[in-house]
């Protein structure tokens, strides 16, 4: 998703023009609601100069009036300011989300961003999975997805998981010996280095190691876990979209697919996997920013070849530095890595 940070003016005013004609129907309904509002605040990410980027002004795409003579004439402007495969598949992406934010299931916004997402050559794969978990094939989708996810994570043949996961297995097996490991090495870790911030990862939010019974894999998530502590996003709903885009943005293959899945779960309240769903309210300069700073880092942090365990007795702040992560996130130095610094006061 890069391209709403460190995209040309046009490639970002083709984004946000997409996204308004999925919102607006192809110009058939008034520019309001969450749909709009959803548009709007992208907008306002993609009119700043990250990164040295030009700064634009995008207020004629989010106003009352249409900016294009009709749906053909904004199709053809989508078209011409974006040209790349890779900003045409996060526009078909991003057309896609805005018709999965409405209140309520909208068929007619999903057959615009449908529409959008084929002229501009949108795998018909990941649309129908997306697309699904608005309507009547949710179950299915979703599984899809999430079986999607994990090949991403593991490299694992899909029917091979789609196997184990009908049969009641973990889609990857993780050996009790691996765990041990992990658990030993995190005894072992000094405080300040990367184990001893996961140890506390741990400790505050209460999660099993993974690859325990009862959790996914080590392979699945041991390495998302080290993310939290090396991006500094805590366990809370708003920080795991963060990360997300931190993630789908360092990563060289499958981020966008990834960000698709978070944003479904933790933004749209839509079950995807295991975890319980929630609505995360999203700061878009904050999502941006992580965006930003997933782009900028060095290493793919999401390459299965990568040994995230070699850098736990390492200090963290020599771990970022390596690595080449910007400074940011959401947890400062001896912070709090459970959720409990975004709840409302009172909140248990």
């Amino acid at each position: 998703m890069t391209v709403l940070v460190r995209g040309s003016v046009d490639a970002r005013r083709g984004m946000i023009l997409a996204m308004r004609l999925t919102a607006t129907c192809r110009g058939t309904r008034p520019f309001e609601g969450s749909q709009a509002a959803l548009v709007i605040a992208m907008a306002g990410v993609c009119e700043h100069g990250h990164e040295g980027q030009e700064a634009a002004d995008f207020s004629e795409l989010i106003g009352r009036e249409e900016p294009c003579r009709d749906a053909e004439a904004a199709m053809a402007e989508i078209a011409r300011c974006l040209t790349g495969p890779s900003d045409r598949r996060d526009a078909s992406h991003c057309a896609l989300i805005v018709a999965l934010a409405a209140d309520e299931p909208d068929a007619s916004s999903l057959e615009s961003a449908r529409w959008i997402a084929r002229g501009l050559g949108a795998d018909d794969l990941t649309m129908r999975d997306v697309e699904a978990s608005a309507h009547a094939n949710a179950a299915r989708a979703e599984a899809d997805l999430f079986r999607r996810f994990l090949v991403w994570r593991t490299g694992a043949r899909e029917d091979l998981i789609r196997e184990r996961l009908a049969a009641g297995l973990p889609a990857v097996p993780t050996p009790p010996e691996s765990v041990e490991r992990l658990r030993r090495l995190l005894g072992e870790a000094q405080d300040g280095t990367v184990g001893g911030e996961l140890a506390r990862f741990y400790a505050q939010t209460g999660y099993d190691l993974p690859g325990s019974p009862g959790t996914l894999p080590l392979e699945v998530l041991g390495g998302h876990d080290v993310h939290h502590i090396l991006a500094g996003y805590d366990a809370s709903a708003e920080d795991e979209v963060y990360l997300a885009g931190f993630e789908a943005a360092n990563a060289t293959d499958g981020g966008a697919d990834y960000l698709a899945v978070i944003m479904l779960q933790w933004h749209q309240g839509i079950k995807v996997g295991v975890f319980p769903p929630d609505h995360a309210p999203l700061n878009p300069t904050a999502f941006a920013k992580a965006v930003e700073r997933g782009s900028q880092t060095t290493v793919d942090l999401s390459d299965r070849s990568w040994d995230w365990q070699s850098l736990l007795a390492v200090p963290l702040d020599d771990a970022r530095a390596v690595l080449g992560i910007p400074p940011g996130g959401s947890v400062a130095p001896g912070g709090t890595w459970d959720a409990r610094h975004h709840w409302p006061a009172g909140a248990r």
